[in-house]
């Protein structure tokens, strides 16, 4: 079977999307009940103060053996911030509305301008530690399980994020970073 550029590069990116805001997921995610209105099949998850995460769907896939593929949505209120993390595996994200910004702490992530239009400006590749990048509407990011970062609502508006997470089936969706301050 042949997977298009462009259908790897939807998945990877909805995987890093994931993965980037859901470490913060797997810390609260056992205390997590669906909100009152919504439906039993999205787990909506609050990360931080101001941070949901609404889990569509967790499914194993035949072409990554012993990984999960979920697909997320994360809603980032103005000027809330989740704390350094890191994912299980590879997380692709993509900036729905608002305004985005994701700080590296550790790792090399790779930015795509407009990247939901499929006219791609370039990738930027972020490997030094303290970078942030604001990403815009159809700006996103993907990176692997060796990074740690931070993330944040930079707008006067809530920012929709749709993520993408292809992890280790059974890990926690994110992991608390032990060191949250970029090296020196």
């Amino acid at each position: 079977m042949r997977v298009s550029f462009r259908s790897l590069f939807a998945i990877l990116c909805t995987v890093a999307i994931a993965l980037a805001l859901l470490p913060a997921w797997g810390v609260n995610a056992q205390e997590a009940t669906p909100e009152a209105g919504g439906t039993d099949a999205i787990a909506v998850v609050d990360l931080a103060p101001g941070i949901t995460a609404e889990v569509f769907s967790g499914v194993p896939t035949d072409l990554a053996p012993g990984q999960t593929l979920y697909t997320v949505r994360f809603v980032f209120q103005p000027g809330s911030e989740i704390f350094a993390h890191g994912h299980p595996g590879t997380t692709s994200l993509v900036v729905e509305s608002g305004t985005f910004g994701w700080t590296l702490r550790k790792g090399t992530a790779h930015v795509v301008r407009g990247a939901a239009s499929g006219e791609l400006t370039g990738t930027e590749e972020v490997t030094e530690p303290g970078t942030e990048v604001i990403l815009n509407p159809g700006d996103a990011i993907y990176y692997e399980d060796d990074v740690i970062h931070t993330a944040r609502g930079a707008g006067d508006a809530p920012t929709v994020i749709l993520g993408s997470m292809l992890l280790e089936s059974g890990a926690p969706l994110l992991h608390e970073a032990a060191e949250a301050t970029p090296a020196s």
